[in-house]
């Protein structure tokens, strides 16, 4: 018996070595120009789809099946995080293959694959379009951040990103190039994960101005990498919509290792912070500066965030839980954020990869009162000598705006390879999300608030993205390749609101809706945007050293006209790599030249193109129909044309600079126009294409590596920006007005300027006596809230091998800002300069503490001049400049990764802690609280409005 299960085994043992002669295994170390190891390495043959990752000595193996080991040519990739990839030719031979690689260190991340077009992805070093790319995974690390906008903010050339004010759960506002067109929000649109994200801003209730951003509800701990293409040029093959650029956010997943398999890789983050008053009110600027600061507190930070990811050759996954809870600045002003993600990836087959995105996140919000509204804290404490004399501090303090946010978003994608050469793409996804408002305003005796007040405001959004596309690549010669992509895509929104309102409560004890006694607003909104695109793109290259790219979409909408059912964008692109020549300087590893063109545009209205929109209203006789809206069937989307030509370098081994020149010229802007009283239609606006603006500048972006050893390390990057824009047609139309009456879109002045009548002097009595101020005419344009000049500089530091000190600085220049905070203010007695002025001039009685100076003296006079720059009854005396430089990050981070055991059996791999401050510091010339806020929020026509606006906070962070 022993011997026959002995010769069993022995025949066994020689099949299996038999059967493993024809098995081809590949083995290597991966090592950088200094021989020193590169643990984590991908290395694979991606046809097919087999590889390994290199261990902690930098060595790979693994086993190619004896029936792919036929003799057959393959490419062997290696792909290291900061290095440059390196590919190399092989021939599977059924013997053992050692295949060593030295990779190159990539500093300035030109290997990098980029996002060129809605299907096309190339290195940034052949890429013939401006693209910006953020390693937000490499930022999360060293620092702590709550939103997406604070990783862009600063880091990539032509953006300017800001939050409108220091509410928790703001949006966010993207400011692209020159703005793009007349129409739109001049908002990008944003793709996470391939799937288009609802960028929209609730407002419900009114709370000040101040949105809610359902995109408050993503977590910078789950971004892997961020993208913005910025302008039609680039995102041409976005279609309508994507004038304002693109941002493309790719979220996190998981990796194989070494022999296709990885133990299971932990992440845990804890932050614990303190968001701080960042400015304080002066007695001398307000009577009632310490009521204003006694507001403030000190709101506390706490997130855990949890993270798992490895998989093998054929399932790789990626899953993470984030809680963040955050207090803002003052009271009611709060978000708790629950995020959970999980990402897999399936390598189905040689010729199949399906890749599942997933985010479902529940998020509680708590709004406070501010600008203009009368419940709010700011505005009851600054606009009056006496604080809270518009509403009792007790109902200030009782009333609540809460807002609940439910969102989930995913996707599937699907890559599918039937025969060489060919790639056929598919993603579908939806981005759904349900938001509710709660607004409540309780009964509380003497106070006129029609004995308590609640409201609730729902809405329902929808958005469903789906594209697929087909893309070829082979060679026309020997030295030219062609890839030739053609597609389609179609974006499904659904939107639904509901509201009600009531009053009429009987105790504070009870805010239930239905207990109102009396309902005072009620209803509903639907609507159904559709829009699809048919596009095709060919990219070419010649020689490895000139690139072009011809490219087509033709657009179709629900809100086109029936008489313009369509819209084509064209693109083209091209560059040359002058460092590939003989001739060219070899201090250069890198130069490339580019230009393009490219044209998309923004969407009417959604019922721009309808001739007659009804609406319901309920009268003394009953329902009835009157006309909403009057449309005009021929309405076109805005057309927007950018060129762009630009150069990008690095040379010496330590330096890297980028330059973008663009201009855009805009056509067949929407404009409304009341149409002429013999139509005998009432007095609707009604949407033409008469108007255009052009904008132009440029953005560059120089980069330097000075210091690269073991220990220290040093890298320094500085962002120039300028842009400057004009209205050059309205089609006669008069100039469009913010809601504040003060930005205007004026043909021959830039967009958003601040016009209004300008104080040059005082006008004097026959007797000197003051006689109100001398003020031009008619209005004047007084500047502009978006800057012509923008920039930033950071630094990083990495000393004594584990240590990291980063620092960012930000600067605007020629920039303004309406202080109607300090106009409202001063209306109401509250500003200790114009009370004074005001006295000593003797324009008010009773204040025998203050001397009234002599008419006809120049000490009266000066003081006249003065205070008539005062008067509130001219808001252009509260435009003020308002450029700005700040230092808005510092973060210093220790990794103790050398101090731990080094033993295999050591799951604890790495420990790092680190402090950090957003906010830090500002130095303008602006009198307000803050620089950067914005009354309305950020999609609206108001720009640069400071109205009791809540300032941001201070934000001092340290995490394990």
């Amino acid at each position: 018996m022993r011997k026959l299960l002995l010769t069993i085994l022995l025949s066994l043992f020689f099949i299996v070595c038999i059967l493993g002669q024809n098995n081809t295994k590949i083995s290597g170390t991966v090592t950088d120009n200094n021989e020193n190891a590169l643990p984590g390495a991908d290395i694979f043959i991606h046809a097919l789809n087999l590889g390994a990752a290199s261990d902690s000595s930098g060595n790979y193996s693994f086993i190619v099946p004896a029936k792919e080991s036929k003799g057959q040519k393959v490419d062997l990739t290696v792909n290291y995080v900061g290095y440059k990839s390196k590919t190399v030719t092989i021939t599977l031979n059924s013997r053992n293959i050692t295949q060593n690689f030295s990779l190159e260190e990539d500093i300035f991340k030109s290997e990098e694959v980029v996002v060129t077009g809605l299907a096309s992805k190339t290195a940034k070093s052949r890429a013939e379009v401006s693209v910006s790319r953020i390693n937000a995974a490499a930022l999360t690390k060293t620092s702590s951040f709550q939103t997406m906008s604070q990783l862009v903010e600063g880091q990539i050339s032509g953006v300017q990103v800001s939050n409108p004010s220091g509410n928790m759960g703001a949006g966010f506002r993207f400011y692209v190039r020159g703005g793009g067109g007349i129409n739109g929000d001049e908002q990008p649109i944003i793709y996470i994960d391939g799937v288009r994200a609802n960028n929209l801003q609730v407002i419900g209730y009114y709370s000040g101005g101040q949105e809610t951003s359902v995109l408050s509800t993503l977590d910078p701990e789950n971004i892997a990498n961020i993208q913005v293409l910025k302008g039609p040029a680039a995102a041409a093959m976005y279609g309508t919509s994507g004038s304002n650029g693109v941002v493309l956010i790719t979220t996190k997943s998981g990796s194989s290792s070494l022999n296709g398999s990885r133990k299971l890789s932990v992440n845990y983050k804890f932050t614990y912070g303190l968001n701080a008053q960042s400015y304080k009110y002066k007695p001398s600027n307000f009577l009632s500066a310490n009521a204003a600061n006694a507001i403030f507190r000190t709101g506390v930070i706490r997130q855990n965030d949890l993270s798992v990811s490895g998989g093998s050759n054929l399932l790789r996954y990626y899953g993470s839980f984030d809680d963040r809870y955050e207090n803002g600045n003052i009271p009611h002003n709060d978000i708790n954020r629950k995020v959970l993600r999980l990402n897999l990836t399936s390598f189905t087959t040689s010729d199949l990869t399906l890749k599942v995105t997933s985010q479902y996140s529940l998020t509680n919000i708590s709004r406070p009162d501010n600008g203009g509204d009368g419940y709010g804290f700011l505005t009851n404490t600054l606009s009056s000598p006496k604080p809270y004399s518009l509403e009792d501090s007790v109902a200030v303090f009782n009333a609540s705006n809460k807002n609940k946010i439910e969102s989930f978003t995913g996707g599937i994608k699907a890559i599918y390879t039937p025969i060489k050469n060919l790639e056929i793409y598919f993603n579908g996804g939806v981005d759904n999300s349900n938001y509710r408002q709660d607004n409540t305003y309780p009964y509380l005796a003497g106070i006129p608030s029609e004995n308590g007040f609640k409201a609730i405001f729902n809405d329902e959004n929808k958005l469903f993205t789906y594209d697929i596309n087909a893309e070829y690549s082979y060679n026309i010669l020997s030295d030219l390749q062609v890839k030739s992509i053609v597609g389609v895509q179609l974006f499904d929104r659904y939107r639904t609101q509901s509201w009600i309102n009531t009053t009429g409560f009987n105790t504070e004890l009870i805010t239930d809706i239905g207990a109102g006694s009396n309902i005072i607003d009620y209803g509903e909104y639907l609507e159904n945007r559709r829009e699809a695109g048919i596009y095709t793109e060919h990219n070419i290259v010649f020689k490895n050293k000139y690139f072009l790219t011809l490219g087509l979409r033709k657009d179709y909408a629900s809100s086109i006209g029936p008489e313009a059912p369509s819209i084509v964008y064209p693109k083209v692109s091209g560059a040359i790599r002058l460092d590939k020549f003989d001739w060219f300087p070899h201090a250069f590893s890198l130069f490339k030249v580019r230009a393009a063109y490219g044209e998309n545009g923004q969407l009417p209205d959604l019922l721009a193109p309808v001739s007659f929109y009804w609406g319901a209203v309920n009268g003394g006789y009953g329902p009835a129909a009157v006309i909403y809206n009057i449309g005009n069937p021929s309405i076109k989307p805005e057309r927007i044309k950018e060129f762009e030509t630009g150069f990008e370098a690095e040379f010496l081994k330590d330096f890297s600079i980028e330059f973008t020149f663009y201009r855009q010229n805009a056509t067949n802007s929407i404009v409304y126009m009341l149409p002429p009283p013999s139509t005998g239609l009432t007095e609707s606006s009604v949407p033409f294409n008469v108007g255009g603006i052009k904008n132009h500048g440029f953005e560059s972006h120089l980069q330097a590596s000075l210091i690269r050893s073991r220990d220290f390390g040093l890298s320094l990057s500085l962002i120039w920006n300028y842009q400057s824009n004009e209205v050059t047609d309205l089609g006669g139309a008069e100039p469009l007005y913010d809601h504040f009456g003060i930005n205007v879109i004026k043909v021959g002045l830039p967009k958003h300027e601040f016009y209004a009548q300008k104080v040059f002097g005082a006008n004097f009595k026959p007797d000197g006596t003051y006689d109100g101020p001398a003020a031009t005419k008619s209005a004047v344009d007084l500047g502009n809230p978006i800057p012509n000049h923008t920039g930033s500089f950071s630094i990083n530091f990495r000393f004594l091998k584990n240590f990291n000190f980063y620092a960012l600085s930000e600067w605007a220049l020629n920039r303004k800002m309406y202080n109607l905070t300090k106009e409202i203010a001063e209306s109401n007695g509250n500003v200790p300069e114009y009370n004074i002025l005001e006295a000593q001039l003797g324009l008010i009685p009773n204040h025998p503490e203050i001397s009234r100076l002599t008419p006809g003296t120049q000490e009266y006079i000066d003081a006249a001049k003065k205070f008539a720059k005062l008067d509130y009854n001219y808001p252009g005396n509260f435009i003020e400049d308002a450029a700005y430089f700040k230092i808005g990050e510092l973060s210093l981070s220790y990794s103790l990764k050398d101090l731990l055991p080094g033993s295999e059996f050591n799951y604890l791999k790495n420990i790092t802690i680190g402090v950090s401050a957003l906010n830090v510091w500002t130095l303008t010339n602006y009198s307000g609280a803050d620089v950067e806020v914005n009354s309305n929020g950020v999609h609206s026509l108001s720009r640069g409005i400071d109205l009791f606006t809540l300032q941001h906070p201070r934000v001092y962070n340290f995490w394990v």
